[in-house]
């Protein structure tokens, strides 16, 4: 492989492609995803078909191109990740707020294919559903039981 063949969004790509089965035509999008805890190794998501229906979806690892998750959708509807403006517009924070996307399991989401904006202000941190647009203010599992 050479130029562009070595870039590893483009193997990522191609990884989850041959993973799921795809078309080398099927348009692919992508989104950088860090994990919250110290140490965790990011992911690329990725999810193929056009933005209003998605046809397949992957967690690939970056650097070694393994897919860590995979599936195959329905394309009945979108799976976008929301811009960083438009969380940042959804939790009502201003113009100086640092934006990530990021996962791991919380009681916000439990699938890589569901990151979170992590917004971090001067006075506060919340967390944004990418997809869904929620707006968590802590990430804590609930406590207490019945």
């Amino acid at each position: 492989m050479t130029g562009a063949d070595n870039d590893p969004v483009d193997v990522a790509i191609a990884s989850a492609r041959r993973a799921l089965g795809l078309d080398a035509s099927l348009p692919a999008r992508t989104w950088s995803v860090a994990r919250m805890r110290p140490g965790g190794r990011g992911y690329l998501l990725v999810v193929f078909g056009p933005p209003e229906h998605a046809l397949a979806i992957a967690a690939v690892d970056p650097e070694s191109a393994e897919v860590l998750e995979s599936a195959k959708l329905p394309g009945s509807q979108p799976h976008a990740v929301m811009t960083d403006t438009e969380a940042i517009r959804r939790a009502g924070f201003g113009p100086d707020t640092e934006a990530l996307l990021v996962w791991d399991p919380s009681p916000a989401t439990r699938s890589r294919f569901y990151p979170l904006w992590q917004l971090q202000s001067a006075q506060r941190r919340v967390w944004v559903d990418s997809i869904r647009g929620e707006v968590w203010h802590t990430l804590d599992a609930p406590r207490g039981g019945g």
